[in-house]
């Protein structure tokens, strides 16, 4: 081609002539052959007006482009001639016009993408990173629909960079990067933000349907657009994107935003969710305006000592309740030769050792059977045994008792609401001997989760070994180590004391005896602090109670108390042990139950607002009992201001109040720490102490 610019052939010849051909003259371009050529030369010369007869070969108002056998007709002629045909960044044709899948459009393929055309939209190349994405979205037939443009350069501030194409369905936008499809409702609200000049910057997802199958989002490169049907579309960004990615995102505990961010003040940012409110910098404890009891945290730190231990065991702990059963401390031994190991008139001895953090002074207390009993994070045993010894006679190898040491075996376990390690001390309280026993020696092993490794405990006090004196007490005291949980994750524990008698040849020892807390022990990995996950351990059997009595933490908020008096009063669960709440963390669930109970519809919510007050309901919405589990909805009017509700005496349903805004945050954020300090997961039982509060008075 001369001057390396591609033109119609001169004088194409009709037929093919050996030697006279233009592909003997010029280099034929690649992608073609010199038959495609010489197709192609007969081609033109159909076309020319000198021939003087309808060619079969090409169709009116079709051009053919050397070396390309392929005729580009009509509009998508037009348009490849208007960009400079195979001068162009085309190059040249590869299919004759082709029938779109719809029966209606047209396309000719070139070497650098295709032209589509379609009556409404006209004719419009489509090439490079715009083509991948619109063949990944369906081409024509997918959300886009039709190119209505060229590529179009962006008014970016700096170099004109960026690329879009709008298509019937959406716009595709392309800056250095993949590129991505804006439309609907999104691109409006991006659109509104200042399109890609704005503070979100270009696209970074094609649109995205979420997994509820109705929201929608895309991703920009400073932030994210998220839509559903109820909320329309809003921009999050910045640290408050931050918290609420930190939560789930829409699946999380705030649901989607109703709002675009606002400044509150010049010195924060504020941005609405369905169920709480997020703000930046704010902390995100002082922003929510929902239950509290959203993403239960932990304290920050872990215990270290045994005393720390057991002032965690103290946090949340109800001290007008006494030790209740809580698992059982499972005794076993191996069968003794011909009778008992154990003599059921054994004494049941009395310890004078003063109380331990992990033995506290109502461990002495608690009845002689083997039973664990304490509250959430403490509990104790007490079991009777007896060292037993026996002679054989060698001619007729009878066995008979020659001796005794009775002995209780008491045995604390501290557990943390912040550590993954428990703390449990065995104390061996020896008593006066009967007859014949030898210098015995206590022998112990230890276990955890079945293993006797080592490097999962910690052990102070006697050494295995030890000589054993009537009358005194031996005591070790046990740290079973953390074991790793994943995020998440919840796990139940076991622990294991074997011991024996040994040095009490020639006479036949006593078995080994095993005592066992199997089950009974509960670690989780659920919560988190502010470094992130943290495990915590509890007694599970234990049902905690929630203090919101008013001579305590329920003084601070008493419309919220009186609320749940009067819901409990009602005939709703949750006053008594009898008929707990039961936690519900699953945080879809949690906002079903405050959707139902406080609606966010302007015809529900709009007659119940009362200045400075806000939407309380009971049961909780973060319990299993919450107001989407059934039953009627109820409410106290006047003071609770519900005009939608009327009254009920059902055992199941829920209550709505409208009660002091600042009171029903604290409450919530009391109900959330309830949960952090009592590891209170989802599934667990749980009751409300209430006394002392009052409803609102009538607005």
């Amino acid at each position: 081609m001369p001057g390396g610019k591609w033109a119609p052939t001169q004088n194409p010849k009709s037929k093919v002539v050996p030697g006279q051909m233009r592909s003997d003259r010029e280099k034929v371009p690649g992608g073609f052959s010199k038959a495609d050529a010489d197709k192609a030369e007969t081609m033109e010369a159909a076309l020319q007006p000198q021939s003087g007869m309808m060619s079969p070969m090409v169709a009116p108002g079709c051009q053919v482009y050397w070396p390309s056998p392929y005729e580009v007709c009509g509009a998508i002629k037009d348009k490849y001639n208007s960009l400079g045909g195979p001068n162009s960044f085309l190059l040249w044709p590869t299919s004759n016009e082709l029938v779109n899948p719809d029966g209606f459009g047209r396309r000719n393929t070139f070497q650098n993408g295709p032209i589509y055309w379609s009556a409404s939209s006209g004719a419009h190349p489509v090439v490079n990173h715009f083509f991948a994405c619109w063949q990944r979205n369906g081409w024509e037939a997918g959300v886009l629909g039709y190119p209505t443009t060229d590529e179009i350069v962006n008014p970016d501030p700096v170099a004109p960079i960026g690329r879009r194409q709008v298509f019937q369905g959406g716009t595709i936008y392309w800056k250095l990067n993949e590129a991505y499809y804006v439309t609907g409702s999104i691109r409006d609200k991006w659109g509104q933000t200042g399109w890609e000049q704005g503070f979100l910057g270009y696209p970074m997802s094609d649109e995205i349907k979420l997994p509820d199958g109705q929201g929608r989002m895309n991703r920009f490169e400073h932030g994210v657009i998220y839509w559903a049907p109820w909320t329309g579309a809003h921009p999050v960004s910045g640290g408050i994107l931050d918290r609420w990615a930190a939560s789930g995102y829409e699946r999380g505990s705030y649901g989607y935003p109703i709002a675009d961010q606002t400044s509150a003040g010049g010195i924060e940012v504020r941005q609405n969710f369905e169920f709480a409110v997020l703000g930046w910098p704010t902390n995100p404890s002082a922003a929510i305006v929902d239950d509290g009891d959203i993403n239960p945290t932990v304290d920050d730190g872990s215990p270290t000592s045994p005393a720390d231990f057991a002032a965690d065991a103290n946090v949340g702990k109800d001290t007008s309740r006494a030790p209740e059963l809580v698992g059982n401390v499972v005794k076993r031994s191996d069968p003794c030769v011909n009778q008992s190991c154990v003599d059921p008139e054994d004494p049941n001895l009395a310890s004078s050792d003063p109380p331990t953090y992990a033995l506290p002074s109502e461990c002495f207390t608690i009845p002689n059977d083997g039973r664990l009993r304490g509250n959430r994070k403490q509990a104790c045993s007490l079991s009777t045994f007896a060292m037993t010894v026996r002679r054989k006679d060698p001619v007729t190898q009878a066995v008979e008792v020659v001796g005794k040491l009775p002995f209780n075996l008491r045995t604390g376990v501290l557990t943390s609401h912040r550590s993954g390690k428990i703390i449990q001390e065995y104390r061996f309280e020896f008593g006066a001997p009967y007859q014949e026993i030898g210098v015995p020696k206590l022998n112990y092993q230890l276990s955890y989760e079945g293993s006797a490794d080592q490097s999962r405990y910690s052990v102070s006090g006697f050494t295995s070994g030890s000589t054993v004196s009537p009358n005194t007490t031996m005591a070790i005291t046990v740290t079973w180590n953390e074991q790793l949980l994943d995020d998440g994750a919840v796990d139940y524990r076991t622990t294991e004391l074997r011991f024996d008698f040994s040095n009490i040849a020639p006479f036949i020892p006593s078995p080994y005896e095993y005592v066992t807390i199997d089950g009974d022990l509960r670690c989780d990995k659920t919560m988190k602090n502010r470094q992130g996950y943290v495990q915590g351990c509890v007694l599970p059997k234990f049902v905690p109670g929630l203090d919101y009595r008013g001579n305590s933490d329920g003084g601070r908020f008493p419309q919220a108390v009186g609320h749940i008096q009067s819901a409990t009063g009602s005939g709703l669960p949750g006053a008594s042990l009898s008929r707990p709440l039961h936690r519900e963390s699953d945080v879809g669930a949690r906002n079903n139950n405050r959707l139902t109970a406080c609606p966010r519809t302007a015809s529900i919510s709009g007659p119940r607002q009362v200045s400075g007050r806000s939407c309380d309901e009971y049961p909780f919405a973060s319990t299993k009992e919450g107001a989407a589990s059934g039953g009627p909805g109820r409410t106290f009017n006047p003071n609770c201001h519900v005009p939608d509700l009327g009254t009920s005496t059902a055992s199941t349903g829920y209550s709505v109040c409208m009660i002091d805004a600042g009171q029903n945050s604290l409450a919530g954020s009391y109900l959330g720490r309830f949960y952090g300090f009592g590891r209170v997961i989802g599934g667990d039982a749980f009751y409300v102490a209430a006394t002392g509060g009052a409803l609102p008075p009538p607005p």
